[in-house]
């Protein structure tokens, strides 16, 4: 092969080369902005988990205290408590899809 024509290969090759890198580079940004959205979310889902926990918390030495109330005032809050956790499968469902 002639000099020339070794040149223009490499050259071919090294421009397929940097058009990968450059893919790669912003595949690599792409992944770090989805990462710290996913990051705050997360601490937003933690937060309120961590504020069900505590409010359920609280609310356990009340209803030890009602246990004499009738059972239609239980129903309350295992709606909530339910409808808490359901919205938290959802939103873990969601995180893990993205």
């Amino acid at each position: 092969m002639e000099p020339l024509a070794l040149l223009d290969g490499l050259e071919i090759k090294l421009r397929q080369l940097a058009a990968k890198a450059d893919r790669q580079r912003a595949d690599y940004e792409r992944t770090i902005a989805e990462n710290q959205q996913l990051k705050r979310e997360l601490d937003r889902q933690t937060g309120i988990v961590n504020s069900l926990k505590d409010k359920l918390e609280r609310s356990r030495p009340n209803a030890e205290t009602e246990a004499s109330a009738p059972a239609s005032g239980l129903a309350e809050p295992r709606e909530t408590i339910e409808f808490c956790l359901r919205e938290i499968d959802r939103c873990l469902d969601w995180l893990q899809r993205n």
